[in-house]
């Protein structure tokens, strides 16, 4: 971890999200399953017991530019070490007032154009990475985590990996309301 001071809130925000998510009434075949131990890869999957069907997932808690569901920004950003796990399909990123996450799919990032920057760690010098940014993704409050959770059942289901799950549910929900697979 190149921000190795934010070590434990990363750990502690991604814990308390994965009691919400398991908590939740709608698709209790579905579980938020954190790695017990360090592994230098995914943070964890979730898991469809009923189909043995699997979505990796990195967490990242945002100290800046992100709180209350709000994104400083338009696009969401990820860095090239991480796109390159093939063990990671999903990246959660937890705004600094633990109230939303920002969701992006691997594979919509991969579409875009790399960028190099100084990227910022907890060391005297910036890491000169490589960072790719979408804006096909979307935020959900945690208010929404049924919505989420919505989600990534789809994506099971359809096995569809990209931000067209987004607009699949989007277009189900303006013609039918809440929609659930």
């Amino acid at each position: 971890m190149y921000r190795g001071s934010l070590y434990n809130k990363h750990n502690e925000t991604m814990n308390n999200f994965v009691d919400l998510f398991n908590s939740l009434p709608v698709h209790k075949n579905i579980e938020m399953r954190p790695n017990s131990i360090e592994t230098y890869d995914n943070d964890g999957v979730f898991t469809d017991i009923s189909t043995n069907r699997s979505i990796g997932y990195d967490w990242e808690y945002r100290d800046k530019y992100f709180a209350n569901c709000k994104l400083a920004f338009k696009s969401l950003g990820q860095y090239e070490r991480k796109l390159k796990k093939p063990s990671i399909q999903l990246s959660l990123q937890c705004d600094s007032t633990e109230t939303g996450i920002a969701v992006g799919w691997h594979e919509d990032w991969l579409t875009e154009e790399r960028e190099r920057k100084d990227l910022m760690t907890d060391y005297y010098q910036n890491e000169n990475g490589i960072v790719r940014y979408t804006e096909n993704f979307r935020i959900y409050s945690f208010e929404e985590a049924e919505r989420f959770k919505n989600m990534v059942a789809g994506a099971m289901k359809l096995q569809l990996y990209s931000s067209e799950i987004f607009a699949l549910m989007e277009d189900q929900e303006s013609q039918h309301g809440p929609f659930y697979w």
